[in-house]
């Protein structure tokens, strides 16, 4: 979850909690929202609508107006399984008698696989004395699959088929074979002696340096021109999530943003990569995603921020993974010293001890050859 979509689950809460407390005011208002589309694809743009029916009394507060001023610049925000991509402006009719309804359509797109649904959409009213905070009603929408429509249905099963006897020239192919593999070996080995050595693959080109130079080719992009806007954002996310699959070693190739950011995001107490990037490389992914997939097309400034944001984690990621590979160099280095010390005194103690034996050896072949001295004699 991210802090955009917490800020407004935060604000459904509120609202179901204040409006226990303000049961009977808030009665005399009415607050809906719908899906102008019953089902939708993956990426697909489409609009719901929010009304909020009062006696004019109060201004309207929709779901936007809850957002921190920090994140009213932003291009998108999440709300449950929806993305948030903009809004028509608000309008107002009067329905009755100082009755009005005040409404507006968001523009939103979702990327979850079979429905995507928000519990509430935070809505309030507002005057110069009071605020009024509630929630609509929850909204469901089903995902439709990708196939079109005139692909054709699933057949039905075949019957079973006939099939001839087996011959028996079949029974002795596996021996057959098993010859023809020992053969083969035979072979190799007699030419094993004569074959070149095959050329070892080039190592790879390291990640960071990879990185850089995929980066320095998006900065020569002219996002002026509409048609460069796509392929650079694809471009940003295939760099980003290849440094990530490289350097973190996980599958950022292969899994959804989220599922990156959720690996990402487990592995903070390994210090791959620092707490405070993750949010900038989430937000990179999310804002391509909606290129790729929504057909949103950001202005010039936002690319170019997008891939100094991108810039900035990858070096910061690069420099903690440094940090780190140095600090296991010098605990394995104190290690290996440490076992020198140990090493050396068990020597200097044998060669104490070999000393002391050698010392004693003579005193040792006399007394086996005379016996003990007694009395200053010799027996």
């Amino acid at each position: 979850m991210t802090w955009r979509s917490f800020t407004i689950s935060t604000a459904c809460l509120i609202s179901g909690l204040l409006g226990l407390l303000t049961h009977s005011t808030v009665l005399a208002q009415r607050y809906d929202a719908y899906s102008l589309a019953d089902s939708v694809t993956i990426g697909q743009r489409f609009e719901i609508a929010i009304s909020v029916e009062h006696d004019g009394s109060r201004s309207p507060l929709f779901p936007h107006d809850f957002l921190p001023d920090s994140l009213r610049n932003q291009p998108a925000f999440e709300l449950g399984g929806f993305t948030i991509l903009g809004n028509s402006p608000p309008g107002r009719r009067e329905i009755s008698n100082n009755w009005y309804i005040d409404s507006l359509r968001y523009e939103v797109a979702t990327f979850e696989l079979d429905s995507a649904y928000v519990t509430s959409f935070p809505v309030g009213l507002i005057s110069s004395t009071d605020t009024l905070i509630a929630g609509t009603p929850g909204v469901l929408v089903w995902i439709t699959s990708l196939v079109q429509d005139d692909a054709e249905g699933i057949r039905d099963i075949t019957g079973l088929a006939d099939f001839p006897g087996i011959s028996v020239f079949w029974y002795f192919v596996p021996f057959l074979l098993l010859g023809l593999a020992y053969w083969l070996w035979r072979r190799s080995r007699k030419t094993e002696e004569i074959q070149l050595p095959e050329e070892k693959p080039e190592p790879k080109e390291p990640p960071w340096d990879e990185a850089r130079r995929r980066l320095k080719l998006l900065e020569k992009m002219d996002l002026s021109k509409p048609e460069n806007v796509k392929p650079f954002y694809v471009e940003l996310s295939e760099l980003l999530r290849t440094y990530l699959s490289r350097r973190a070693d996980i599958p950022a190739l292969e899994t959804t943003t989220r599922e990156v950011v959720s690996r990402l995001r487990s592995a903070l107490n390994d210090g791959i990569v620092p707490q405070e990037i993750v949010g900038e490389m989430e937000n990179v992914l999310s804002n391509a995603d909606l290129v790729k997939f929504a057909d949103m097309r950001p202005a010039d400034e936002a690319g170019r921020a997008a891939l100094s944001k991108t810039s900035s984690a990858i070096i910061g990621t690069e420099k903690e993974f440094t940090a780190r590979q140095d600090a296991l160099r010098e605990e394995a280095d104190r290690a290996e010293a440490g076992n020198r010390d140990a090493d050396q005194a068990d020597d200097q103690e044998d060669e104490a001890i070999d000393t002391e034996d050698d010392a004693a050896e003579p005193k040792r072949v006399q007394e086996q050859n005379w016996g003990a001295p007694r009395d200053g004699n010799h027996e």
